[in-house]
């Protein structure tokens, strides 16, 4: 195969996989990622078409001794240096933050990430000049002694990413985000296996087509993610909480019981008719976010069903565990508002309902049914106590828990 077909095989490759990535770009727009995640993955993707754009360049240059052309040819040479481990770094990036719940990756960290692909970009720069990574002779692309430098630091990066996305997941013990870290952990693999390769065989240019095979496979992921995500609250919706009852139920040890706490907002239509669907979704969020606080640490699943409506699937020994369990979800909840100086209360009341198994969509629904009408039953009663507090308060006759 001469230069020429050469070039017209990897252009055409490569280009097919540029159309890909543009997709995927267009495509995640609209997506239940945080804005750092997205930004990051995103800057992945661009990275991983530069290094494809770049690469169908440097072998349509190839063997041309024009003087523009070996000018052009350098400038691809030095970008192909320089962009892999930015490809590495942005990734981990993305990873850092799907792993915790902030929003952005710290200073120092990042500063830490930033400094191998800075030097390395200097390197690739004097490169054009000194050929420590490559040289152009007689308009061909010929290796330099520490060619192979910036190949390492790019999967360094993966490596490093590939360990801490799978060692999260082995800590994970809320069993839905198990398999999102797996998905983040294999994207290094087909890129060092490939990247290896093509150090080995000049020529075989396979590594950055395999970046973007790697790149569908993470892709897929958010697409799943997407719709297994209620896109307000970032929580579990009803279809993921079924599939992990499903799942859940049909593995329970013998030693404990299924709990599903049913949750919802009281007074949710007050805060619409008073303050808006805006802050109608505002509340929703805040409860939202006081949940998972309150579940933070534990095994339980979190999920959001309806307008105003939660549940909490929990593993507990016996009915009196959960009971106590609902207790101390509710004092938790109401402890994080105490700072909550908004115009209107949030307050929820907490159903709750067990079964020894469950093996079909039906138990699943007469579980949360249950649930549900016990929520109700402590509405009633809670707000008969309100009412007697306030008869007595008015009366004169209000005396304090200790009296």
């Amino acid at each position: 195969m001469d230069a020429l077909e050469r070039a017209m095989l990897y252009g055409i490759t490569n280009f097919s996989g540029i159309a890909l990535i543009a997709i995927m770009l267009i495509s995640r727009r609209n997506t239940s990622l945080k804005n750092s995640e997205k930004s990051y993955f995103n800057n992945t993707l661009f990275s991983i078409g530069v290094l494809l754009f770049v690469s169908s360049m440097l072998w349509f240059c190839e063997c041309s001794t024009e003087p523009f052309v070996v000018f052009v040819n350098r400038i691809m040479a030095v970008c192909y240096s320089a962009v892999l481990p930015v490809i590495g770094m942005f990734y981990v990036f993305y990873c850092e933050c799907r792993m915790s719940e902030e929003r952005e990756v710290p200073r120092l960290k990042k500063t830490i990430f930033f400094i191998p692909v800075i030097i390395n970009g200097v390197v690739a720069f004097v490169s054009s000049f000194s050929g420590v990574y490559f040289n152009i002779v007689d308009g061909k692309y010929v290796r330099g002694p520490l060619y192979s430098i910036p190949f390492v630091v790019m999967f360094a990066y993966f490596i490093y990413a590939s360990v801490m996305t799978f060692l999260t997941s082995k800590r994970q013990i809320n069993i839905t985000k198990k398999p999102e870290y797996l998905y983040l952990a294999s994207f290094s693999i087909l890129p060092i296996l490939c990247g290896i390769a093509q150090m080995l065989f000049y020529g075989f240019e396979v590594m950055a087509i395999s970046m973007v095979v790697s790149s569908l496979i993470v892709y897929n992921e958010i697409q799943n993610k997407l719709i297994s995500i209620d896109p307000l609250t970032i929580t579990n919706n009803k279809w993921q909480l079924n599939r992990y009852l499903e799942r859940v139920g049909k593995s329970l040890s013998p030693q404990m019981m299924l709990f599903v706490m049913f949750i919802d907002v009281d007074n949710y239509r007050s805060i619409l008719r008073s303050y808006g669907r805006e802050a109608g979704n505002e509340a929703i969020v805040e409860v939202a976010t006081r949940l998972k606080k309150v579940v933070a640490g534990s095994h339980d699943f979190l999920g959001r069903i309806g307008t105003d409506r939660f549940v909490i699937v929990a593993q507990r020994p016996t009915l009196p565990a959960a009971e106590i369990t609902r207790t101390t979800y509710a004092r938790k909840f109401e402890d994080l508002g105490k700072n909550d100086f908004k115009a209107y209360d949030l307050n929820i009341s907490i159903g709750l309902a067990g079964a020894e198994s469950v093996n079909d969509m039906d138990e699943v629904d007469l579980l949360i049914s249950e649930a549900e009408k016990d929520m109700r039953k402590i509405r009633k009663v809670s707000k008969r106590f309100s009412k007697m507090k306030k008869t007595a308060l008015y009366s004169g006759n209000y005396y304090s828990e200790d009296e």
